[in-house]
This record gives structure tokens, C-alpha cells and sequence, in this order.
């Protein structure tokens, strides 16, 4: 996980740009184009489904690998839309988010897709949401109203950059403008919750994961999230880092965010207090993960990998066989390897430990 806001401009501008002289054709409404060697185009997120990877990119684009990333064949797909993440609680169903407010769903593993939301249908249903309760005065529906007055304002164009799933029911996405969407019913209905998250400033919101029984939604400006359970309600934690954060990933014991200039911070107390760890790069990180031995891995805009110990105190480079900008990384069982997604393409990387 997860690549950064930069990156999914730089896949947009290169996608836009060979599109100049076609006519226009509204992504949300054209399927997409069926592609030669699928494995080079850009993509910009991978999960696990089960045993098979899925990979999500530019121009609607979804692929499939069922033999660890070797090859990869392309899902039908609905949209144009540029594809910003993926995720899969199961290994049959999965979801899909990205640009013009698109929301996929699949049941069979990635194979086939259908649209549950976009942008069209989101503007004014959540507007209508929030409604009476604005009209009545109610001062977080009205700060609600408004921020969604800002979202929707050019047209149903701004992207959900990331996508969590706790099971197959219950999941949240998070994107530009602070906008926080969720559902309990596996979205077959959506609901807006930006009554449901401290987030005065409106900061986009670039990453959302969950790190042990915690989930975390990593912002803007230094903002980080969690998931206060009883209540339904996002917190805003505090850290000393004033840029933006791009993910989030840990275990029980730790939690790493990563961001802008290869910032990196860990709390070893559930998000009560964070450090700054000194990275050996500084390009921006747009990918993380712990690894199953323990370690875990950060991928940079540099095509640069960086493989920390086990309580991510200390990070060494390592080169990978594919540099790229990387934007999602997902490790294999074997803690030896891994999945990388980036601007070209997947592949599949080796990985040399990291003395204890």
C-alpha cells in the first residue's frame, strides 16, 4: 500500500495526454480498452485475493496474476476512471476505488466488476443526507454540507484514493477534500461520514489501513486518524510533522507512517506518541508493508526499496530488480519476496533480509 497523491497526478497526466485528440468519452460511462502486455502499464495499487493478486491502474484498467505475479491477464472493467486502490477482505470479494468517485465491487475474485457508486450519484445523495439536519441548525451537518458543496462543485471528478474493508460487510474509502464515505451492508449502500471524523481543516485524507485491531486514515498536514470503535468516530492524533502522509501500515507492537521528503514515524503505544526515524532516503515514500518474518518494507519515487528490522527503528536501501516509481507493495508468504506495483507496471521482487 499506497502510492502518493504525486504519483496518481503524474499517471493522470500521462493518461490525458495521449487522449488529446480523441472526442470525448465520459469514463464513467465507457468501458475499458482492452490491453497488450498488461504487466508494463502503469498501475497504481495490488492486493491478495485469496491466492490470487489483483492490480489496479490507469484508464479502468484491472489485471489478475494466479501464479504469484508472473503473468497477468486483464479484467473486464466498467469504467475509464483511473483506478487509485484495491482491496479484498476475502478472497472472492473486493473493491475497487479511484477517480470521478468510482466505487467497483467484485464476488469472484477480481474477475468481474460492477459500479456501486460514482461521483453522479454521490453528489446529491449525500447532500440530500445531510439535509434536514443543516437546516435545523445542526453545526457538523452544516460544516458537512459545505465541504461537500466543495467536492462536488466542478462535477463528480475528485478520486476516493484509498479503500478499507474490515469484512466483507463493513468498509470505508477516504480521498480529496476530506471526504469520508462508509458502509455496513458490503455497499450495496454508501453513506457520507464527514460528521464522523475530526477533520476541521479538510485535509485530503491519502491513506486508510488497519494496523492490528486499529484502523488508521493518514492525512494531510500531519494528520493521522483512528478509529475510536465505541463511538464510530475518526480522532485526530496529534505528531510533530506538519506534511502529508501517505500511509500507513504495522502490527501489534508498532506503527509506521510514511510520507512526503521519505518521512517516516513510528509509535510503539498505539498512536499515543510518535518518533521520527531517520530514513536513508529522501524521496517521498508511496508504499509500505510488514513483511510475514516480521520486517517491513517501504517503496519510494525513486524506485528505491528500504527494508527496516522488526520494531522499524533503522531502514537499509536495498535495489530492486525493477526500479520504478513504486506506488503499492504487497510481500508473498515466503517473507522473501514481493509484489510491486508502479508507474511501470507489477513485478515481482526479491528480498535479502536485514540483520536483527
Amino acid at each position: 500500500m499506497k502510492y502518493s497523491i504525486g504519483a496518481a497526478l503524474i499517471a493522470v497526466l500521462a493518461s490525458t495526454s495521449s487522449l488529446a485528440a480523441e472526442p470525448f468519452h465520459d469514463p464513467l460511462d465507457t468501458p475499458a480498452k482492452r490491453q497488450t502486455q498488461v504487466e508494463s502499464r502503469p498501475m497504481l495499487d495490488v492486493a491478495v485475493a485469496g491466492d490470487r493478486w489483483v492490480a489496479v491502474g490507469m484508464r479502468g484498467l484491472i489485471e489478475t496474476s494466479d501464479d504469484q505475479g508472473q503473468h497477468w491477464v486483464q479484467s473486464d472493467s466498467p469504467v475509464q476512471s483511473d483506478l487509485l486502490a484495491v482491496c479484498f477482505p476475502s478472497a472472492s470479494k473486493g473493491w475497487v476505488v479511484g477517480h470521478d468517485g468510482v466505487i467497483l465491487h467484485s464476488e469472484d475474485g477480481g474477475k468481474t466488476w460492477v459500479r456501486q457508486l460514482d461521483g453522479r450519484v454521490a453528489g446529491p445523495a449525500f447532500k440530500e443526507y445531510y439535509r434536514a439536519a443543516a437546516a435545523s441548525g445542526d453545526a457538523q451537518a452544516v460544516a458537512a454540507t459545505e465541504l461537500l458543496e466543495l467536492n462536488y462543485k466542478a462535477g463528480p471528478s475528485l478520486p476516493y484514493l484509498d479503500v478499507w474493508f474490515d469484512d466483507d460487510r463493513s468498509g470505508y474509502a477516504v480521498g480529496s477534500y476530506g471526504i469520508l464515505a462508509g458502509t455496513q451492508d458490503g455497499g450495496k449502500t454508501w453513506q457520507p461520514l464527514l460528521d464522523r471524523i475530526d477533520n476541521d481543516e479538510k485535509v485530503n485524507l491519502n491513506a486508510i489501513h488497519a494496523v492490528g485491531s486499529e484502523l488508521y486514515i493518514a492525512g494531510e498536514q500531519g494528520h493521522v486518524f483512528k478509529l475510536d470503535r465505541e463511538t464510530g468516530r475518526f480522532r485526530d492524533i496529534k505528531t510533530e510533522y506538519g506534511g502529508s502522509f501517505f500511509g500507513v501500515t504495522g502490527d501489534d507492537s508498532v506503527v509506521l507512517l510514511y510520507g512526503l521528503r521519505g518521512t517516516v514515524y513510528r509509535s510503539a503505544d498505539h498512536g499515543q506518541s510518535w518518533q521520527k526515524v531517520e530514513a536513508p532516503s529522501q524521496a517521498t515514500l508511496n508504499a509500505g508493508a510488514r513483511l510475514p518474518n516480521g520486517q517491513f518494507v517501504l517503496a519510494n519515487s525513486a524506485g528505491q526499496l528500504l527494508i527496516g528490522d522488526v520494531q522499524a527503528t533503522r531502514f537499509e536501501l536495498v535495489k530492486p530488480d525493477k526500479p520504478m516509481t513504486f506506488t503499492s507493495v504487497q510481500p508473498l508468504k515466503d517473507a522473501k519476496s514481493l509484489i510491486a506495483a508502479g508507474l511501470g507496471g507489477v513485478s515481482l521482487e526479491s528480498l535479502p533480509a536485514v540483520t536483527q
